[in-house]
C-alpha cells in the first residue's frame, strides 16, 4: 500500500506536499505498490531546504523540507527529494554519510566528492524543474 504521512507546515502546505508526493510516486516509480513516505514540514535553520532518508527496510522514507519557502520553491524541493527516494528504492545510491566512499549504481563516489558534483544530486537537480512543472500541468494542487 502506498502510505504517504505530512506533519508540520500548515494545512494548505500539508495538502500540496501530500499532493506531489503521491503524483511523484506515479511519475517516478509507477510499478511501486508498497512504499511507506512521511514528509515532515519544518523550519529549517541549516544551508539546506530539504533532505531525504531512508530506514532500514527499504520500504520506509522520511523527507523534510523547509516550511518557509515560496510554493515554486516549496515544491520543486520535494520533487528533488523524491528523486532521492526513487534513487534509494532502486539502490542507485547506498545512504551516504559524507565520510566514506559512496557507490552510486555500478561506480564508486569518492568521500570528498563535493556536493554539486555528486551523481545523484546532479541528477535531482536536472529533474527537479520538469517535475516540478509536470505537477503545475496536471494541476496536482
Amino acid at each position: 500500500m502506498l502510505v504517504v504521512d505530512v506533519v508540520g507546515g500548515n494545512k494548505t502546505q500539508r495538502k500540496i506536499a501530500e499532493n506531489v508526493i503521491y503524483h511523484m510516486l506515479k511519475k517516478l516509480m509507477p510499478r511501486v505498490r508498497s512504499i511507506d513516505i512521511e514528509c515532515r514540514l519544518r523550519k529549517m535553520d541549516d544551508e539546506f531546504v530539504g533532505y531525504a532518508m531512508m530506514t532500514d527496510d527499504r520500504r520506509t522514507y522520511q523527507i523534510e523540507v523547509s516550511k518557509d519557502l515560496t510554493v515554486k520553491d516549496f515544491v520543486m524541493t520535494i520533487c528533488h527529494e523524491m528523486v532521492h527516494v526513487k534513487q534509494y528504492f532502486r539502490r542507485e545510491m547506498d545512504d551516504w554519510n559524507g565520510v566514506t566512499d559512496a557507490r552510486w549504481k555500478r561506480s564508486t563516489v569518492p568521500a570528498k566528492t563535493k556536493y554539486y558534483d555528486l551523481p545523484w544530486e546532479k541528477e535531482a537537480y536536472q529533474m527537479q524543474a520538469k517535475l516540478a512543472k509536470s505537477c503545475w500541468d496536471k494541476g496536482v494542487f
